[in-house]
């Protein structure tokens, strides 16, 4: 063996010790920061889903909170201390697992009314949740974590109430128990060795799981936590180490415009303990392959090798099955919107046949000089009247308009959703209906309700699998305090559910459906609907035997309107309408047209122009104009920086907007000011001429 072959050989011996450890070594740096990146991602989702269940919550505070106020607006003391108002909040916080009492103060501190008849006449006005709304007005207050005479402990979400001049009048307060959250917190991090806490902006702890050593516990102001909150208030995710522990990995994100956050930590070395077992596994893989030498080393280097091509094959693989299952959904939901597009292209080809043959006979009738077409004119505009309504659904369905409820007959709206349900649901579900005979109004919004009755349908046509029945059902009912009210029930003969899933059927986000077939929010919100109207809902279902879920809902005090609201004639020129000027603004000259004309048979003098720089034009040099009518969606200058420009060259103008927007103030429709009225598309000559009216009046008494 020559001096070369026996280096070579030395080389091949030391490739053997040093390959295996050099791989192995770069294969456990790499795995420790693949189990860091994902530990913190555990981290980080289980912050969300903490403020999602800690925005609800301080949601719902906010609206029992509005629901008290309401009760007590206009009442005295004597009024609001009588056990009526007890009994009212106890109704209101029984539905509240997350609440422990409700409060309604007086000026002084001392408790007039609460859910807890062991509570009234307590004096708290040196307690911060009385004292910090009695100089301003703050908004929602959160108070720190205090232990009650039963032992439990709870913090107090409360609220200003002001009188009609300003002046304090007290406090509404609700406590919510701090249990609630701790056993939420246990249950999505277990059993993982956690640290989930729910805090003030200033450090103060309300809820710590696994709990504190005190009640009122509080960071330091040295705590990595605090600092990282102080800096990125919104939400974050970052690395510290507390005074005295070990180094954790933190996510927080605050709960709306609430002065709280959630936070969710864990230990760095915890996170690293599956490392160190696999790096344990890689000594010995080392260990193994340094003493069989050269052929152990290279068995090694060829197993590595394929581990890791078997590694790229399943990312690969997993890649592969994400990417089709990310067309599946996409496809379900284009065949969801399919069915909802085709029911809406029916309902609207039949609107236009009405509309459309009515104007055509209307036409025919006035070329030959007769002029009895009231009846065609009527059908024309029931058409549009109906086509209007069916908009304003489909806001609804998608969650662009607020809750306006009013007197709704249940027969009616039942019946009137079965066509677009039996489109909806497909051929394999048959819809059926039994309705009460003469049935009371019930005060509810009613696109919610039609958007409730659609989202049940859904949930048990997917229930049916193979097809089935569903059943629309309306009956007499009470409310737990023995008030009459209506209940609407929807009914399939699908699987079933088991009692423990019954239970949780309300929960957010909890569902029984496969990954990415449902959110967990449509019967909470369903739940959350009905119960902010007054109502109750329940579920009967049983395996094999089918689902009937109940909507109970209060009666109309006022009975039930006009279905559909009748037109009247032609509105009438008033008197000395002529010398009122209106500058039309639209860039559609079809509609332009339309308005103007339909401002002049009412009475007024009318200008048009085409755009926001002619309608400043026209301002200039028409000085009689007293009201600008304008659309709100417009190229180059739009309706609402058009009003801005043209009230501040002409603060006396009256402005009147036309919109298509929904009326939503989280949404991009216009938010009027003094001076200005908005009035929504399509709108009636009779609401247009109320709207130049009410602009004729408020110029006139300024």
């Amino acid at each position: 063996m020559s001096l070369s072959t026996v280096r070579l050989h030395q080389l091949l011996v030391a490739a053997a010790f040093l390959v295996p450890c050099v791989v192995l070594l770069g294969a456990a740096w790499w795995n420790r920061a693949e189990v860091l990146r994902e530990e913190d991602s555990a981290v980080v989702r289980t912050a969300a889903v903490m403020h999602e269940h800690a925005s609800k919550v301080f949601d719902t505070a906010e609206l029992a909170m509005d629901r008290v106020d309401d009760y007590v607006f206009d009442r005295s003391w004597s009024q609001i201390a009588a056990s009526a108002t007890g009994g009212f909040l106890a109704s209101l916080k029984a539905p509240l697992a997350q609440a422990r009492a409700v409060w309604v103060v007086d000026p002084q501190g001392k408790i007039e009314a609460s859910s807890r008849e062991g509570d009234l006449g307590r004096d708290i006005a040196d307690r911060d949740v009385f004292s910090v709304h009695r100089q301003r007005d703050i908004g929602i207050y959160v108070s720190p974590a205090v232990r009650e005479a039963d032992g439990a402990t709870a913090f107090m979400v409360s609220r200003r109430r002001s009188t009609d001049d300003g002046r304090f009048d007290g406090v509404i307060v609700i406590a919510l128990g701090t249990e609630y959250f701790a056993r939420f917190y246990a249950e999505i991090a277990a059993p993982t060795d956690h640290r989930a806490m729910l805090l003030r902006a200033d450090g103060a702890i309300l809820v710590r799981e696994p709990p504190g050593p005190e009640v009122d516990e509080r960071l330091a102001p040295a705590d990595p936590l605090l600092r990282a909150i102080r800096a990125r208030p919104q939400g974050g995710a970052a690395t510290g180490t507390p005074p005295g522990e070990a180094e954790r990995l933190y996510a927080w994100r605050r709960i709306g415009d609430y002065p709280v956050e959630v936070a969710f930590s864990v230990e760095t070395a915890v996170a690293l303990d599956r490392w160190y077992d696999n790096l344990r596994v890689y000594g010995l893989v080392a260990t193994v392959s340094a003493l069989t030498l050269v052929l152990m080393a290279w068995l090694a280097l060829a197993r590595a090798r394929a581990e890791q091509q078997a590694l790229s094959d399943l990312k690969r693989e997993h890649a592969q099955r994400l990417s089709a299952e990310n067309q599946l959904r996409q496809a379900q939901k284009m065949e969801a919107v399919g069915q909802l597009t085709g029911g809406i292209a029916h309902d609207f080809n039949n609107l236009l046949a009405v509309i459309t043959g009515s104007l055509e006979l209307v036409q025919r009738r006035i070329a030959r000089g007769d002029t009895d077409v009231g009846r065609f004119i009527a059908g024309a505009l029931d058409g549009t009247d109906r086509a209007a309504k069916l908009t304003h659904r489909l806001l609804a369905f998608a969650r662009q308009q607020p809750l306006e409820p009013r007197p709704t007959d249940p027969n009616r709206l039942v019946a009137g959703m079965v066509d677009l349900l039996r489109r909806t649901l497909g051929e394999t579900v048959r819809v059926d209906t039994r309705l009460m005979a003469d049935p009371p109004a019930v005060f509810v919004d009613q696109n919610q309700l039609e958007n409730a009755i659609l989202n049940l349908a859904v949930n048990a046509r997917d229930a049916m699998p193979g097809g089935g029945r569903l059943a629309l059902e309306t009956a007499h009912g009470t409310l737990g305090d023995g008030t009459p009210a209506v209940s609407v029930t929807v009914r399939d003969t699908g699987t079933g559910m088991p009692p423990e899933v019954v239970a949780r059927a309300f929960e957010p986000f909890f569902t029984t459906k496969p990954q990415g077939r449902g959110t967990g929010l449509g019967l909470s919100q369903v739940y959350g609907f009905v119960t902010q109207s007054g109502g109750r809902v329940r579920i009967d279902s049983q395996p094999g035997k089918g689902t009937a879920i109940e909507l109970t809902l209060p009666v109309s005090r006022d009975g039930i309107p006009a279905e559909a609201v009748r037109r009247g004639g032609p509105a009438a020129a008033a008197p000395g309408r002529t010398l009122r000027t209106v500058l039309v603004v639209e860039d559609d000259a079809a509609v332009r047209l339309a308005s103007a004309e339909t401002i002049g048979e009412l009475g007024y003098r009318a200008l048009t122009a085409s755009d926001g720089a002619a309608a400043l034009a026209a301002l200039d040099s028409e000085r009689e104009v007293a009201v600008l009518f304008t659309d709100v969606v417009m190229p180059g200058i739009d309706g609402p920086t058009l009003a801005a420009e043209a009230r501040r060259r002409r603060p006396d103008l009256r402005v009147i907007f036309a919109t298509g927007h929904p009326r939503d103030d989280e949404q991009d429709g216009p938010r009027p000011a003094p001076g200005e009225t908005v009035l929504r598309k399509p709108f009636t000559i009779e609401a247009l001429a109320e709207a130049l009216e009410a602009a004729s009046r408020a110029e006139a008494s300024a």
